[in-house]
C-alpha cells in the first residue's frame, strides 16, 4: 500500500513539474503613456526590453480601478459580476472583502501542484482572517494589504501596513525595492519539485508619489519637480522589474516560465474634485495616456486600456498582438496554458491561449468592465463596437450612453450611436441585462473623509489593524451628520466657488430672517 501511495505522489509531482512557472507582474496606476515603448517621456528600458522580446498586447483592458481588476484577474469574472466593483479602503470603514464563494487563481494552481506566493499589494479585503491572501491559496505572503501606502514607513491612514506571512513587519527601505527583493528571494529559493506561481503586485506608481533621491537626480532633464518625482517613481519600478527578469534568466527558468506584465488601470491625472478631497494624494499623480480619453476611474480608453506584455521564451516572443484581452480572461487563459482543467461556464473571461500563441485576432463578444465609485462607469465591447455608459451615483444624474467604433476611433472622438441605432439599442439592452453584483456599495464620502484613505504629513505608526484587530468598524453616522460632512466635502471640492456660495447662503439666511420678522 505504501508503495502505491509513493508512486501516486511521485507521478503527481512529475505532472506538476511539466507545468510552466507563472509570474504575474502587476503595476498600480501605470498609464498607456507612462512607458517609453508607447512614446512616453519617462524612460522604461527594462519594460521596453520585455515588450520587444515578448508578445506586446495592444488591446489589453483592465477595470477602471485597482481592486476590481485584481478580483477579475483572480476570479476569471468581470468586475461588474464578481462582487468587487470599487477599491477597498481602511478596514475601519468596511467589514468585507472579495466574496469568499469564489475559487481564485492560487487555489486552482495550488491544487495542481504549484508553489504559490504573493509579494506586494493585496487590496481585496483585510477586515478578518478569511479575507487575507493566506486564506485564499497563497502559501507565502509579503507586503501590504491596502492600497496607496507610504513608500518609506509603509503606513496607510496613519497605521503600519506591512507584513510577512501575516506577521507585522517593521522594515526599512523603499517599498518598490522591497517588493522586488522578496520576489527575487522567492525565485532563487523556489521549490525545485514544484512549478512556481508568483504574483508580484507593486504599489508604484500609485500615490503618494514618492521617489528615491538618487533616481530624482537622474531625472534632472525633467524641469517640473512634481513631474520629475513621478518619473523617478516609475524609473525605480522599471529598474526593479528588470532585476526580477534577470534573476529568472539567471536561474535558467525563462524557457519554462510564463511572464505576464500589465497595469491594474489607467493613470491618475483627471481627478474628480470630491475624490481629491477624500484622497488628497491623488493630486500628486502626473500620469499620461498619450491622448486616450479619460483616466483612472473612467471606462473610457484612458482608464482601462493599459500597457501589457506576455512573454514565454520560445513560445511567445517578438510579436505584437491586436487581440482584445480583458483582465477576466487571465485566469482561464493561464489555466489552459498550464493544462489545468476547469469549467468555462464559471467564468465570464475567455481562454485566449491558442489565439495568443498563434497571434490570431478574435473580436470580443459582449466583454464588459467597469466600476462604481463616485460615478458608475461601464464599458461593453462587442465585435468592433464599444458602448460607454456613465452616471453620477450621488446626484443620480441622467444615464449617458455613447457608442464608438473602437478599432477605427481609439481616441473616442466620434459617438456613432445615431448612425448605428440598431447596434446601439442592442448593446444597451445587453449592458442593462448583464449579471451585476452590487457588493459592496459605492464609497460613502462621509465615512471615507473621516476614517479612510487619508495621508497625514507625519503618520504615527501604531500597528496593523488588519492583523491585530485593534479597531472597530466605524458606524454610519446619522443622516444629519452625513449631510453636514458631505456638505463640507463639497465645499472643499469646489472651494473656487466659495464667494458665490457664501453669497447664496447669506441670501437664504436674510430671506428666512426677513420672513420670520414679517410673520411675527
Amino acid at each position: 500500500m505504501s508503495r502505491i501511495i509513493f508512486l501516486l505522489l511521485f507521478s503527481c509531482s512529475l505532472i506538476a513539474l511539466d507545468k510552466p512557472n507563472i509570474i504575474i507582474i502587476l503595476t498600480d496606476d501605470l498609464g498607456w503613456g507612462d512607458v517609453s515603448y508607447h512614446g512616453g517621456p519617462i524612460p522604461t528600458p527594462n519594460i521596453d526590453k520585455l515588450a520587444k522580446k515578448g508578445l506586446e498586447m495592444n488591446r489589453f483592458y483592465s477595470a477602471p480601478t485597482c481592486s476590481p481588476t485584481r478580483a477579475s484577474m483572480l476570479t476569471g469574472i468581470n468586475s461588474l459580476a464578481n462582487g468587487v466593483i470599487r477599491p477597498y479602503a481602511n478596514p475601519r470603514t468596511e467589514s468585507y472583502g472579495m466574496p469568499l464563494y469564489h475559487k481564485i487563481m492560487p487555489e486552482f494552481l495550488l491544487e495542481a501542484g504549484y508553489q504559490t506566493a504573493l509579494s506586494g499589494k493585496w487590496h481585496l479585503g483585510m477586515s478578518s482572517d478569511e479575507y487575507l491572501p493566506s486564506s485564499r491559496g497563497f502559501q507565502q505572503t509579503y507586503g501590504h494589504m491596502n492600497g496607496g501606502i507610504d513608500y518609506y514607513d509603509h503606513s496607510f491612514s496613519g497605521r503600519l501596513d506591512w507584513h510577512r506571512d501575516n506577521i507585522p513587519l517593521v522594515e526599512e527601505g523603499y517599498a518598490t525595492n522591497l517588493i522586488a527583493d522578496e520576489a527575487i528571494r522567492i525565485i532563487e529559493n523556489k521549490d525545485k519539485n514544484k512549478p512556481l506561481f508568483l504574483y508580484v503586485a507593486f504599489n508604484a506608481p500609485h500615490t503618494p508619489i514618492q521617489a528615491e533621491k538618487d533616481v530624482m537626480d537622474e531625472m534632472m532633464f525633467i524641469e517640473s519637480i512634481d513631474d520629475r518625482k513621478y518619473a523617478a517613481n516609475i524609473y525605480s519600478l522599471d529598474r526593479e522589474i528588470g532585476k526580477i527578469i534577470n534573476v529568472i534568466e539567471k536561474e535558467n527558468l525563462l524557457e519554462n516560465t510564463i511572464i505576464l506584465f500589465f497595469s491594474d488601470n489607467g493613470p491618475v491625472f483627471d481627478v474628480d474634485p470630491i475624490a481629491a478631497t477624500i484622497a488628497p494624494g491623488l493630486l500628486d499623480a502626473k500620469g499620461n495616456t498619450m491622448g486616450l480619453k479619460g483616466s483612472k476611474g473612467s471606462a473610457y480608453e484612458g482608464g482601462i486600456r493599459v500597457p501589457a506584455i506576455f512573454y514565454w521564451k520560445g513560445v511567445m516572443e517578438n510579436l505584437k498582438s491586436e487581440q482584445f484581452f480583458f483582465s477576466d480572461d487571465i485566469l482561464p487563459t493561464l489555466l489552459s496554458a498550464a493544462n489545468i482543467s476547469y469549467d468555462p461556464s464559471k467564468f465570464t473571461g475567455v481562454d485566449r491561449w491558442d489565439d495568443l500563441i498563434s497571434n490570431q485576432v478574435k473580436l470580443p463578444v459582449n466583454a464588459m468592465t467597469g466600476n462604481i465609485i463616485i460615478s458608475d462607469d461601464r464599458a461593453l465591447f462587442n465585435d468592433r463596437w464599444k458602448l460607454y455608459y456613465t452616471q453620477n451615483v450621488y446626484t443620480n444624474s441622467e444615464k449617458r450612453f455613447e457608442l464608438y467604433d473602437i478599432i477605427s476611433d481609439p481616441f473616442e472622438k466620434n459617438d456613432v450611436s445615431k448612425e448605428f441605432p440598431e447596434i446601439f439599442k442592442s448593446m444597451k439592452k445587453t449592458l442593462n441585462e448583464a449579471p451585476f453584483v452590487l457588493q459592496p456599495p459605492y464609497i460613502n464620502p462621509t465615512k471615507m473623509y473621516l476614517y479612510g484613505d487619508r495621508f497625514p504629513d507625519k503618520p504615527e505608526i501604531v500597528g496593523s489593524p488588519w492583523l491585530d484587530r485593534e479597531y472597530e468598524v466605524a458606524k454610519i453616522h446619522s443622516t444629519f451628520v452625513q449631510t453636514i460632512v458631505f456638505t463640507w466635502v463639497l465645499f472643499l471640492a469646489f472651494k473656487q466657488f466659495t464667494f458665490p456660495l457664501l453669497l447664496i447662503l447669506v441670501f437664504f439666511i436674510l430671506y428666512f430672517v426677513r420672513k420670520k420678522i414679517i410673520n411675527s
